[in-house]
């Protein structure tokens, strides 16, 4: 083909002008706009404008045929052509397929925005970038192959590709722009392996029902807003879902979050209005949770939080859902206003003695008839309750002290028993008790301490229990046989003055023995005897530790009989040592 020259004609820059005025917005505003293109005079080769880049290779300005199988030429004018510039086939209304060579290193902003009768995109690997609004609007485009290593979807990329159907990324790709797929709305599979998905990336998508997403991060807001056809989601490494994520997904019926260890963060509105939703189950790790996160749910009859990170139930949580029942955990100190307002089947609330506060209507238009409260009436009675609450002063209240019962572990040491305790929310201090002829006994009391030290008890069992005071108040009920106190038990053996051996280990090569037993109370000094020719003979009488090792070369075969004695306050229980004594035989 013959190559002419040609200068940009004013008609043609407002050709360009008015076809980009139609570039469509994404629905987070006019996020992809129009951006102006400052050019040298072109250089046409054939149907294709031309600008040479700093590197030498060209860059296509703009195609002004109208062949409708477009190739991607190698070169023009001998030189390597490397990128296909902004808006270069913005609104053409002939082409239906587009072949990149493998010289094609990037793609402009708007590169095909508004080509309407485009259906296939062959890519190439050496294609690393692929500008905002690329393909955006182009709503005959049915497939677009070999997206080789980029690793970023743009920004409104494939916009209201309306004939879309499935997308399969490289795994190079790390992150989904904002918008990048908005209202692709015959977009049913999504395959991908990173880590972002932007704002509006699949925002009324909604005939998505499949989309691989494991090693996703961040979900960002609205991100999968109106897709109706979207029954699970599995970012299993997810930490933050977005503000209405996936609102209006109507299709979910069962949200089931506790695998997801790592999320921590759930926006605003992001399940609201999820009309089918009837099974929700959040997160251990979860610390927070938006507004309306679940409101307007209204099938939703089923709420498990497991989380004892999260202290808010949020403004509107579960607002207007169809929940029976429901259980704060420990940790939570305030619910909102409206948390649970018209959630009209509530009935049975359990409450966690960490609250503090509970908002204006927070169960405005319920029917709450039984709160279970994890403490006692005197921490109920300061909790700071708003008007529009009056269901939970008329509701049948049970009050659990069990809660206010800290979990008490023991060691004992000789004749002394070390109690430590978990602190209990709101406690003043401590009491020790201890069961003494079948009635629980006031031992003694500390403030600011979670352990103390019982000492000179007698021999045999003892059954210890701590108790808390909260408001001024012991929660300590005497006569309770089958209290639900943590009970410490202890036997406390009786006194010796002899060592007991723990253990006798041979050294066959050297012909030894090594004795280790149990230290003695008070004792400051150990000794070794043998019976040798009728007659008990002391071998060493200053150890200070519990170990003793006996010389080398001791007779193999040869039989010992073994005293080891201590000396107590200056006194040597010889008696109970030789009564213990023990047959050794040298190996």
């Amino acid at each position: 083909m013959a190559n002419k020259i040609m200068k940009s004609t004013l008609a043609s820059v407002l050709a360009i002008m008015s076809v980009a005025a139609s570039v469509p917005g994404t629905a987070i505003g006019n996020v992809i706009s129009d951006t102006a293109i400052t050019a040298s005079a072109n250089v046409v080769s054939g149907s294709f404008a031309t600008e040479e880049l700093p590197d030498g290779t060209l860059c296509i300005t703009k195609f002004e045929g109208t062949g409708s199988v477009i190739d991607i030429p190698d070169k023009l004018d001998g030189k390597t052509v490397t990128k296909i510039g902004d808006k270069a086939f913005m609104g053409n209304e002939y082409v239906t397929e587009i072949y990149f060579s493998n010289y094609i290193t990037s793609v402009g902003e708007f590169a095909f925005c508004n080509c309407t009768a485009l259906k296939s995109v062959y890519c190439s690997n050496s294609v690393k970038s692929i500008g905002r609004g690329a393909f955006a609007n182009c709503v005959s485009l049915t497939e677009i192959l070999n997206l080789g290593g980029l690793e970023t979807i743009e920004e409104g990329t494939f916009q209201k590709c309306t004939s879309l159907e499935n997308i399969y990324f490289p795994s190079s790709v790390k992150s989904i722009g904002a918008g990048a797929f908005q209202e692709c709305t015959n977009l049913k599979e999504v395959y991908f392996d990173g880590t972002t998905i932007g704002k509006k990336a699949f925002y009324n998508c909604e005939n998505l029902s499949t989309i691989d997403m494991n090693d996703v991060v961040d979900i960002e807001d609205y991100a999968f807003f109106g897709c109706t056809s979207l029954n699970q989601i599995n970012p299993y490494e997810v930490k933050t879902i977005g503000n209405s994520a996936f609102g209006s997904c109507t299709g979910l019926t069962k949200l089931n979050l506790v695998p997801f260890k790592n999320l921590t963060s759930i926006g605003n509105d992001a399940f609201a209005n999820c009309k089918n939703l009837k099974e929700v189950s959040l997160s251990e790790n979860l610390t927070t949770l938006g507004k309306r996160a679940f409101a307007n749910c209204h099938a939703l009859n089923e709420i498990e939080i497991f989380s004892d990170k999260l202290t808010t139930i949020p403004m509107g949580a579960f607002a207007t859902t169809g929940i029976t029942t429901i259980a704060i955990p420990e940790g939570v100190t305030s619910i909102d206003g409206a948390a649970f307002n018209s959630c009209k089947s509530l009935e049975y609330v359990k409450l966690p003695s960490t609250l503090k506060t509970i908002g204006a209507k927070a169960f405005d238009n319920t029917g709450v008839k039984n709160v279970t409260y994890n403490g006692v009436k005197g921490q109920w009675n300061k909790i700071e309750i708003g008007e529009g609450n009056d269901v939970l002063e008329s509701a049948e209240k049970l009050f659990i002290t069990e809660a206010a019962y800290p979990n008490v572990s023991r060691e004992i040491i000789y004749d002394s028993v070390k109690l430590s305790w978990t602190a209990v929310n709101g406690a003043e201090k401590y009491g020790i008790i201890e069961k003494i002829d079948g009635e629980w006994v006031m031992l003694g009391s500390c403030s600011g301490a979670l352990e103390i030290t019982v000492g000179d008890l007698q021999p045999g069992w003892h059954d210890f229990a701590v108790i808390a005071m909260i408001d001024g108040e012991w929660i300590w009920d005497e006569e309770d046989e089958n209290s639900s106190y943590s009970t410490a038990y202890a036997y406390i053996s009786k006194p010796t003055t002899y060592p007991e051996i723990k253990s006798i280990d041979y050294n066959e090569p050297t012909h030894q023995i090594r004795f280790t037993w149990e230290k003695v109370k008070d004792a400051d000094r150990y000794g070794i005897a043998v019976y040798l020719a009728g007659k008990w003979r002391v071998q060493v009488q200053n150890i200070t530790g519990t170990v003793y090792t006996t010389p080398k070369n001791l007779t193999p075969g040869k039989t010992y009989k073994v005293a080891i004695a201590a000396r107590v306050n200056g006194k040597w229980d010889v008696a109970n040592a030789i009564k213990n004594a023990v047959n050794v035989t040298v190996k």
